[in-house]
């Protein structure tokens, strides 16, 4: 068999694995990947891509799983590596900035040694479009590739873009717009996947969640919460969600963002003001989300692919094949404020097997106030969307219909 070297030295953490997952797809070929170190200055979210086996792999490997509906590995040895490549054709994805060239030299040496055929591919970018070339700078037979407006990965020909001719909705996502398209690219992609089932014109309005200001969230028709590992992002996105309470603007909340969110409303209980997450505040006189180590029978960090234990089966049938969610998170819901919450009128719609981890709540006093402690972003992909997230831009697009109809022509 034989092994397909793709160096590609974007500087877009994102696009890490995107022309080798192209040759996987187009090969029938398994990707396979060795360990890389990104730039300190490309934060704190390069690596979380949550992989269904349990590992954080480089974000940028997500287009391995929606190019060919794979599950991406671990991080593999260069020995396992060579080992599959004398059953399969195995593609590797090599950044010359970003890892060992020491270990690129090993993993050709070895090669030759078993009788591995190498195949040495070089990724080139024109304006927005990328192309593979061969070790002779020749063009390859794997066409042009692109990103549409969401982010997404795909073929120059599929003609990636938003659909025309329909509803217009904007909505906040509580971010940074290079954090998003460079660095974790699966919540943005999840959206255009969302837009393109429900056939809405989104347009995203990216907010920077450190220096929110309460006056750039006044025309949100909907409000996105992502995932992330930056604690610093927790106070805006809790003063985003206060806004999507106050205002009954459809919030969304993806993991990081579900925690904010169920804090936010937490907080107007009473005597639960100054109640706050643990990870993000660790001198909060009490706390919404506490460590699940300690608690028996829960593992200390929740990672992988995990199924959902949903409240009825009208919920488990809106799900339909999305019954699964990667998980990623250390913290869980408290169990002591689950009751205070539900005079509130919360309700838990998913939670673990165990039935101890809350994976999913809901507001129904709200519009749309929903999260998920897992990620479902991941689990989109273009042909089918997440039902959660459609749902979101559904709700987000009937209260500024009602907007529009109040202001009047």
């Amino acid at each position: 068999m034989a092994l397909t070297l793709v160096t590609h030295s974007n500087a877009s953490p994102a696009l890490f694995g995107a022309l080798a997952a192209s040759v996987a797809h187009m090969d029938d070929a398994l990707l396979m990947h060795c360990a890389v170190a990104f730039r300190p200055e490309h934060g704190a979210d390069t690596v979380q891509m949550v992989a269904a086996a349990g590992a954080l792999v480089p974000s940028g490997l997500l287009w391995y799983e929606r190019l060919t509906a794979n599950n991406v590995l671990p991080v593999s040895s260069v020995d396992q590596i060579v080992e599959m490549a004398t059953q399969r054709a195995v593609v590797v994805p090599w950044h010359p900035e970003y890892q060992n060239a020491a270990l690129r030299a090993e993993l050709l040496d070895k090669a030759d040694r078993a009788g591995v055929a190498v195949v040495h591919l070089q990724g080139r970018r024109l304006q927005d479009r990328w192309v593979l070339q061969t070790a002779q700078q020749q063009p390859s037979q794997y066409g042009t590739w692109t990103r549409d407006a969401f982010g997404r990965w795909g073929r120059s020909q599929d003609g990636l873009q938003s659909p025309l001719g329909t509803p217009t909705l904007t909505v906040v996502l509580i971010g940074t717009q290079s954090d998003q398209t460079d660095i974790y690219p699966a919540t943005l992609a999840a959206l255009g996947d969302a837009a393109q089932a429900t056939q809405i014109d989104l347009r995203v309005r990216f907010v920077a969640p450190q220096h929110l200001q309460p006056s750039e969230l006044a025309e949100a028709a909907g409000i996105v919460l992502p995932g992330g590992s930056d604690m610093r992002n927790v106070p805006g996105q809790i003063e985003a969600a206060r806004h999507g309470l106050r205002t009954m603007t459809p919030t969304l909340g993806l993991c990081l963002g579900m925690q904010s969110m169920t804090t936010a409303l937490a907080q107007s209980c009473p005597g639960l003001e100054q109640v706050n997450m643990a990870e993000a505040a660790p001198d909060a006189p009490s706390k919404s989300f506490t460590p699940m180590a300690g608690t028996p029978g829960l593992p200390t960090h929740r990672l992988g692919s995990h199924t959902l234990s949903f409240a009825n089966s009208a919920l488990e049938r809106q799900f339909g094949e999305h019954r699964e969610i990667r998980c990623n998170h250390r913290f869980m819901l408290d169990p002591a404020l689950i009751e205070p919450l539900r005079i509130v009128g919360l309700e838990i719609t998913a939670t673990d097997l165990s039935g101890h981890i809350i994976d999913a709540i809901d507001w129904p006093q709200h519009p749309f106030y929903k999260g998920m402690q897992g990620h479902p972003e991941l689990g989109s992909r273009s042909d089918n969307a997440h039902p959660l997230i459609e749902a979101f831009l559904l709700s987000a697009l009937a209260k500024d219909s009602m907007r529009r109809q109040v202001a009047g022509p």
